[in-house]
């Protein structure tokens, strides 16, 4: 059995979750990364928000998700979990598990009514592997999908 923990991400670690970032976002730049999840965890007056690591035996970052907590229309008080992503060599499913437990566990401790998962898309692919198998296993339920369009910068070609 695996000993996975989860804890919130320090501002001392931000950097060291980075590879899984670049793993499943790799457009994503490092300062990017850190400057957004600073404003999530950095922020003390802000306790909705936050990002969720999963940490190794060995110390490792093997899984993370943001989060923040908010009111849904459908729902009432909800949290919605953003960039849900767990990368390991060996128990890719375990770091999923847990991740989903420590997901759920505060969503409990700030009395939400629902559970919002956005999964990240691979190639344009709609993502249906464990990480999805697994969540619907926990309970989780195909609900809406969600669309993205990136719009131009100003100057900027469309082709």
């Amino acid at each position: 059995m695996r000993d996975l923990k989860a804890q919130q991400l320090r501002p001392e670690c931000i950097a060291q979750a980075y590879p899984l970032i670049q793993a499943a976002l790799p457009k994503v730049p490092l300062e990017v990364w850190v400057a957004f999840a600073r404003t999530l965890v950095e922020q003390r007056d802000r306790p909705k928000t936050g990002i969720i690591s999963i940490v190794s035996e060995q110390g490792y970052i093997a899984g993370l998700s943001s989060y923040r907590v908010h009111q849904s229309l459908t729902h009432g008080q909800s949290l919605t979990a953003d960039h849900f992503i767990a990368l390991d060599m060996f128990d890719r499913q375990a770091v999923v598990y847990a991740l989903a437990e420590a997901v759920e566990a505060l969503a409990r401790e700030h009395q939400c009514g629902a559970i919002h998962m956005n999964l990240l898309e691979k190639d344009g692919a709609r993502v249906m592997d464990e990480t999805a198998s697994t969540l619907l296993s926990r309970g989780h339920r195909v609900e809406a999908v969600r669309l993205c369009k990136i719009l131009p910068q100003p100057g900027e070609s469309k082709c």
